[in-house]
């Protein structure tokens, strides 16, 4: 297996919050650029101006003292007042003169481009690095003879608000970017929140409540989607409701001359003994196939009305542990196969949970090596029928389709004796389903199958007299049932 990850594209909700912030970022970036760009270049120029000007001033100073007086040309450089880390250079008569002690003229120079540097339209304005800071150079000349007045002024002031703008502005577009993901987390949250009320309102269907519907919205992007989800879910319920009506309509049909031909059939078995061998095992198989016949039919009346739900005035409380121990009791097995950690009172429809678990035990001793033991607990607020076999198990990938309509669990296993009828197990799934339960099968420990079944317990209203009033329905187990506890 490769450990190279496969990246995973993002969701819906992922690419439109990716959306936003890409936008916001890219938006952010390129106002901030042209705002540093602006505010540098008029920064700088207003910089450059006032360097400019301020130059000329002390070059016609020093023009005037020069020319007018007869003070050396390095007392005239020191003596002049230049503002913090400013500095002067003088060139009188090819020699240079610095208003700063130590300064030397060459590095200067190199810097501007040698000792006859250009001055263009009369003066000379260049950047430069000087003792790693940068200046600004500002060279005026003083007459026509060659003499010129250099002055470096300091940019470090200029550079260090251009770095609080820069990291102010990379500042902003980062909260930019944050700001635009956190509008596109609320935009996706309102552009999918249709999306979800329709998601839960297919899943409610799916699950079997087919009146939901989805709420008509005064949005006219949705009502198109709204109307058209509505009629599709009308159109299925309408065509559902008539397949039900057909399938109960035509099994109760079918069972009158069903009757009919097994009582004819019954007449007949009176009389076996004055038949020959090969009617009387014609006879044998017509009265295995009616039987099987039978038992379709019930079960398929059965599946017809767990599928049309059940009706507040058909259910009754009923003791899970009673309720069990009859069906044991009624279909010949031992009740000492039935285990009792609590008994739990389940609101229900009697005849219709006694089929299911009966099913279940037909099931394990038909398909199952037999039954081993059914248990019942509650837990998480649910009463817990547990049905184990001894047989091979269910395959992972059979679990969910053991519960289909004639569906065996097993490709191989063809209905050859008559006795299966592959709607057993679903008419366990549509039983439990139509009492807000759920069954499901998984591999039992020590081999073979068991299949769990979950009923809701019913909530029960507090009593003001007791302190600490039951939540659910429960009752003390039998004593006789005592040696069959589990601790």
């Amino acid at each position: 297996m490769s450990s190279v990850r496969r990246w995973s594209a993002p969701g819906l909700r992922g690419r439109v919050i990716l959306s936003f912030a890409i936008g916001a970022s890219l938006v952010s970036i390129l106002l901030a650029a042209s705002v540093f760009t602006i505010s540098r270049s008029y920064m700088v120029a207003q910089r450059e101006g006032s360097a400019e000007r301020q130059t000329s001033i002390r070059a016609e100073y020093v023009r005037n003292v020069l020319d007018g007086t007869d003070l050396p040309p390095a007392a005239v450089v020191s003596d002049l007042d230049l503002p913090a880390e400013s500095a002067v250079l003088v060139r009188r008569e090819s020699q240079w003169f610095a208003s700063e002690v130590g300064l030397a003229a060459e590095p200067v120079l190199a810097k501007l481009g040698g000792a006859d540097v250009a001055l263009d339209d009369g003066t000379v304005r260049r950047h430069v690095s000087l003792f790693g800071e940068p200046y600004l150079a500002i060279g005026v000349p003083l007459n026509d003879d060659g003499d010129v007045l250099f002055e470096l002024s300091p940019l470090s002031e200029l550079e260090s608000a251009l770095r609080i703008l820069k990291l102010a502005l990379v500042s902003c577009a980062v909260l930019t970017t944050l700001a635009g993901a956190l509008l596109g987390l609320w935009a996706s949250r309102k552009v999918l929140k249709p999306l979800h009320e329709v998601a839960g309102t297919a899943a409610q269907i799916a699950a079997g409540e087919l009146d939901t519907r989805l709420t008509e919205t005064r949005d006219t992007d949705l009502t198109t989607i709204v109307q058209a989800f509505n009629a599709m879910v009308d159109s299925l319920q309408l065509r559902i409701d008539r397949e039900r009506r057909f399938f109960g309509d035509v099994s109760h049909e079918l069972r009158t001359p069903l009757m009919t031909l097994i009582t004819s059939v019954s007449v007949l078995g009176r009389h076996e003994q004055d038949l020959p061998d090969r009617s009387r095992r014609a006879l044998v198989l017509i009265n295995a196939e009616l039987e099987h016949l039978r038992r379709l039919l019930d079960h398929l009346l059965a599946l017809a009305r767990a599928e049309a739900g059940l009706h507040k005035d058909q259910l009754e409380p009923l003791s899970l542990a009673e309720l069990l121990e009859h069906t044991l009791r009624e279909s010949k097995r031992p009740t000492d196969l039935l285990v009792v950690e609590t008994d739990c009172v389940v609101d229900g429809r009697k005849l219709a949970l006694e089929r299911a678990f009966r099913n279940l035990m037909d099931n394990a001793d038909k398909h199952g090596g037999g039954l081993v033991e059914i248990s019942l607990r509650e837990a998480g607020g649910m009463a817990v029928v547990v049905v184990d076999d001894a047989g091979p198990g269910v395959q992972d990938s059979e679990r969910t389709r053991v519960f289909e309509r004639f569906v065996t669990g097993n490709p191989s296993r063809k209905r050859t004796t008559g006795t299966g009828t592959g709607l057993g197990l679903a008419l366990v799934a549509e039983t439990v389903k139509a009492h807000d339960g759920r069954v499901r099968c998984i591999p039992r420990p020590g081999g073979g199958a068991r299949f769990v079944v979950e009923l809701p317990l019913p909530e029960l209203g507090p009593d003001p007299a007791d302190e600490n009033p039951p939540t659910r329905r429960r009752e003390a187990v039998a004593p006789r049932r005592a040696s069959r506890l589990r601790t």
